[in-house]
């Protein structure tokens, strides 16, 4: 059946099985607290200077990355309202290029820096600026072609938060910045969140937390759990959608996916809850909540968390005149896997497809492989597509966490003209994310 508006209450299948991680955990030592838990302060993160990031080399160090856009190796959170304009300058005091990507931002434009982020050469400096359209938690980092991959994965890259005109009141705010150690030989890497080993939070009983979480690494699938506590997800991929509590507690990211959820604390005061961070397949980090020994916030519970105000984004989706295509990762001869027929990293001369502006396109990615992929697509939100293409599930995701032999069908409005990447990375593979580009006219 076409259909225009039907939006389905499942919960968010676009995101694979809970993880299992292994039995190799860090302990956790030292807290995201910027002072001792009975001062009641805050979980903290850098807070960027006004107009400027630096791209800088660390001094090496097993317990943090070896380049950040923060001297402590904490990455900056950058902000700044819906509508209103980001300008900051980028100081490269790499020995190589590096660039700037906004991650899942929608521009009001697509302009050169979407397709092809310029360069910034050793030792030079450039000025970016930036119009979000839309509130939400995004990502700022190197571009996905040439090194910007490797200069990811070794540790550049930052949390953009894009408020809304009129933001929640009353609510404590937890941003967690999802990254690894960078490799070193024969060592393997270690789990960070906001740059550091740890993982340790406080509040108080009764206490609503928004937290914002964003994968920031570019070739690996997180999970964040905290089993015992109650988490309702409020937006993913940048996105407001309809409220939905998280089973156990988990949030499952694929590469550059964010999501925010209200967390409504929960445990005696003065007690410890397990909280965790994993990866598929890979290592794990044991962490905990921290409940004040004070009284708690509230004496009743609040009621289920409402919807985040909407995004000027088009809700509905007429799939009556849309443009249909497929769209396949598969395994070359090689063994090596290649996206849309090529096995490049460099974008192609020509597009993939052309649509044309307020046209709908559906697209079916078929992944043919025995791995797990992350297909990325840029300045459009999708919708994820139900099995017969009848509605769609009830949130927007910029990111696709493609599971092995399957396929996912998602559909999005075109409609800011200009060139616009597709990437699509093997989960847990050298962090080379393959090519593909459409046009909007």
């Amino acid at each position: 059946m076409l259909g225009t508006n039907r939006t389905g209450k499942a919960a968010p299948t676009a995101m694979p099985p809970p993880l299992h991680p292994d039995r190799r955990r860090f302990a956790s030592g030292l807290a995201l607290t910027a002072a001792a838990l009975a001062s009641g302060a805050r979980p903290s993160w850098a807070q960027a200077q006004p107009g400027l990031i630096r791209a800088r080399t660390l001094e090496p160090a097993p317990d943090r990355t070896a380049l950040s856009y923060d001297a402590g190796g904490v990455p900056p959170v950058l902000r700044v309202r819906r509508g209103e304009t980001l300008a900051v300058r980028l100081a490269n005091d790499l020995a190589e290029p590096t660039s700037l990507h906004w991650h899942g931002v929608r521009p009001q434009a697509a302009g050169a820096d979407a397709f092809a982020p310029r360069p910034v050469a050793a030792s030079a400096s450039a000025d970016f600026a930036i119009t979000p359209r839309d509130a939400g938690t995004f990502l700022y980092h190197p571009g996905l072609t040439g090194d910007g991959p490797r200069q990811m994965q070794a540790g550049l890259g930052g949390i953009l938060v894009v408020d809304h005109p009129i933001p929640p009141t009353n609510i404590h705010e937890i941003i967690l910045h999802l990254a690894e150690t960078a490799p070193q030989d024969g060592t393997p890497p270690r789990i960070l969140v906001n740059g550091r080993p740890h993982l340790s939070l406080q509040a108080k009983a009764g206490e609503r937390l928004w937290l914002r979480l964003a994968n920031g690494t570019p070739h690996r699938i997180v999970q964040f759990a905290a089993p015992d506590q109650t988490l309702t997800l409020v937006a993913l991929d940048g996105q407001p959608c309809e409220p939905f509590r998280l089973d156990g507690g988990r949030i499952v990211l694929g590469p550059g996916q964010r999501a925010e959820a209200m967390w409504d604390v929960s445990g005696a005061p003065g007690s410890s809850v397990p909280i965790s961070v994993a990866q598929l397949g890979g290592i794990s980090l044991a962490g905990s909540l921290i409940i004040a020994d004070a009284p708690p916030e509230r004496a009743e519970a609040l009621p289920p968390p409402e919807p985040l105000p909407p995004n000027p984004l088009a809700e509905t989706l007429d799939f009556r005149r849309a443009q249909r295509l497929d769209l396949a990762i598969q395994s070359n001869s090689g063994g090596d896997v290649a996206f849309g027929g090529r096995a490049e990293v460099a974008p192609a001369t020509t597009p993939y497809f052309k649509a044309r502006r307020g046209s709908v396109v559906m697209v079916a990615l078929k992944n043919e492989t025995d791995r797990f992929c992350a297909v990325h697509w840029h300045g459009h939100p999708a919708r994820l597509l139900d099995n017969m293409d009848d509605g769609w599930k009830p949130f927007f995701i910029d990111t696709v966490v493609s599971t092995p032999r399957s396929t996912n069908r998602i559909a999005f409005l075109a409609e800011t003209p200009g060139r616009w990447l597709v990437t699509c990375q093997a989960i847990n593979a050298e962090p080379r994310p393959l090519i593909l580009w459409f046009e909007v006219n």
